[in-house]
């Protein structure tokens, strides 16, 4: 069961749906922030890895969430190799919503409750595969949700979207 109904779910309606699914989060209210430059410069009390979030296409229609490091620069064509895809490109703020129902700077794995028909694939970096605990935008983002590990894989589990943790490459610089 992804969803309450048909409708899209925001920020509310998926805390009130991880407490009834008994998913153990802490939710924290903050400034809206569009980047991971913003992101960076709000003061928390909760503590987790603040992960890059990226919707990516390619030209066959298939979506990537593609979950990575804050600092971490990917290189994309490394990344559509990996996922047996051939270029890869940013999904605009409209497929964002489209598909998710959410606006720009508030993506997360989160946002796959939205995500019934199954068209977006979760990739998770596996430079994040030793963390224990990550903050996440519950659909808005002005606010951040600490999740453990265990309760981001029964959260997937539960929406039925399993994640595929890959190495994602970092873009060299010149």
């Amino acid at each position: 069961m992804n969803k309450m109904n048909d409708t899209v779910l925001g920020k509310n309606e998926l805390l009130k749906l991880l407490e009834e699914w008994h998913i153990p989060f802490l939710c924290e209210e903050h400034d809206a922030v569009l980047n991971m430059s913003e992101s960076s410069m709000l003061t928390l009390s909760l503590s987790g890895a603040r992960c890059k979030n990226l919707l990516l296409q390619d030209k066959n229609d298939h979506y990537f969430l593609v979950v990575t490091t804050a600092t971490k620069s990917l290189d994309l064509a490394e990344l559509a190799a990996a996922l047996g895809s051939r270029r890869l490109s940013f999904a605009s703020a409209d497929k964002l919503f489209e598909l998710l129902g959410i606006r720009t700077g508030s993506l997360s794995p989160l946002a796959l409750v939205n995500d019934e028909a199954g068209r977006v694939r979760l990739v998770i970096d596996a430079d994040l595969s030793d963390e224990e605990s990550f903050l996440f935008h519950p659909l808005e983002n002005n606010a951040s949700v600490w999740l453990s590990r265990a309760s981001l894989e029964t959260f997937l589990r539960t929406i039925e979207h399993p994640a595929d943790w890959l190495h994602a490459c970092a873009r060299q610089v010149a």
